[in-house]
């Protein structure tokens, strides 16, 4: 019995091992990837290329002359008329004050001319008709004899010597007042002249805006002030975005959008569709068509936006504040119908769930069918089965928000 009993427990315990070798295993489950939905708002962007534009204005001087001020400096706001530079102007303002004091010595003289001839015409006037009643008078005397022929006739002559001296003292009146009225209008032609020339060394501003560029010096010559002083008008800077032809048609006038400048990094600009170009642009030779869309700013851009910086915008042509999310790798399209896998967590296995895809982005989609909070497969493997047995690591949780 001895000698039997050590095979038979290596024969034993070789069974035992082929046993464990050859009995049936539970199934492991198939290894898959696990994210979870999320409950947040969502967005949905078309962007393209930006280039910032503005209705520029550049201004120099159309006269020539050393800059004797310049009263303003770069991104200073202005209004129109207001004065920017000025040329030396103390030689033309001295002419200016003596031609004007000129002018009103002038009016001053051609008053007194005025009212000289005035004095003159009443008293002659006065003279004529004194005369003219002596003259009627001596001719009822002299037809009772009462005077004489040689009285009459005096008197006769000197009322024609008086209707002379009072026609040839209206003609001296209009005479001297016609060369001072010369006078005044030379003047004035003078005055107007000199005006002119100071207007014209006076740099204004012909409308409000920022001044983005001073190229005038104090103490240059206007002549060689080739940068002129640049504006640009209030409220003109804008967007032009080129949004790819495909997804331009959905963007309409009025939707929300936000513009990143490459000269800004960081910086996010919000603005608003102001409107389409009614002609779309082709990208190169035999490129994709691109449509220009033109936004305007909602807030006061920052002073330091210039026109010619480019960057990217992005319009927002769908907003969901509220919605159940799902990564996009989470999809299976299946003969026109969306479904996600949903993992059982009690018993490892999964369920292909039908959804309503809402909207999508580049990296995620709003969805209608499965609540927040679920487990679903990440990129998961065509095998899957409803029902099959899953292996995974749980997700990390959390909300997020749609982009």
């Amino acid at each position: 019995m001895r000698r039997w009993g050590l095979p038979l427990i290596i024969l034993l315990s070789l069974a035992l091992t082929l046993f464990g070798l050859l009995r049936p295993r539970p199934d492991p489950g198939t290894l898959v990837a696990v994210t979870e939905t999320k409950s947040g708002s969502f967005t949905r962007e078309v962007s393209g290329n930006a280039l910032v534009e503005a209705e520029t204005y550049t201004l120099n001087f159309n006269r020539a002359g050393r800059v004797a001020r310049v009263w303003v400096r770069e991104g200073q706001s202005v209004e129109a008329g207001q004065l920017l530079a000025e040329l030396e102007l103390s030689r033309e303002r001295e002419d200016l004050a003596a031609a004007q004091a000129q002018l009103s010595a002038l009016q001053a003289r051609l008053q007194a001319s005025r009212f000289d001839a005035e004095v003159t015409r009443r008293n002659l006037q006065r003279q004529l008709a004194q005369a003219q009643e002596q003259l009627g008078l001596t001719r009822r005397l002299l037809a009772i004899g009462a005077a004489s022929q040689a009285e009459l006739d005096n008197l006769g002559r000197q009322v024609v010597q008086l209707e002379g001296q009072l026609e040839s003292a209206a003609v001296q009146a209009k005479a001297s007042q016609r060369d001072i009225q010369a006078q005044l209008e030379a003047q004035q032609a003078q005055i107007q002249s000199l005006q002119r020339t100071i207007t014209d060394a006076q740099l204004r501003a012909p409308l409000a805006g920022i001044v983005t560029e001073v190229g005038i010096k104090v103490g240059e010559s206007a002549s060689t002030a080739a940068g002129g002083i640049r504006i640009v008008r209030a409220g003109s800077v804008r967007v032009r975005a080129r949004l790819p032809e495909a997804q331009a048609l959905e963007v309409k006038p009025g939707m929300p959008a936000h513009i990143e400048l490459d000269a800004l990094p960081g910086q996010r600009l919000n603005a608003k569709v102001e409107r389409l170009s009614a002609v779309a642009e082709v990208q190169g030779q035999g490129g994709s068509a691109v449509l220009p869309v033109f936004l305007r700013f909602t807030e006061a851009a920052a002073r330091s936006v210039k026109p010619g910086f480019t960057g990217t915008a992005r319009v927002i042509v769908l907003s969901l504040p509220q919605a159940t999310l799902v990564p996009l790798e989470t999809l299976v399209e299946e003969n026109g119908r969306s479904f996600v896998w949903v993992v059982d967590k009690e018993t490892h296995t999964v369920k292909k769930q039908p959804v309503t895809v809402r909207s999508r982005n580049l990296t995620q989609a709003a969805v209608e069918g499965v609540s927040p909070g679920v487990w679903i497969v990440s990129l998961p493997p065509q095998t899957l089965k409803d029902g099959a047995k899953v292996r995974y690591n749980p997700p990390a949780s959390g909300t997020s928000q749609g982009s």
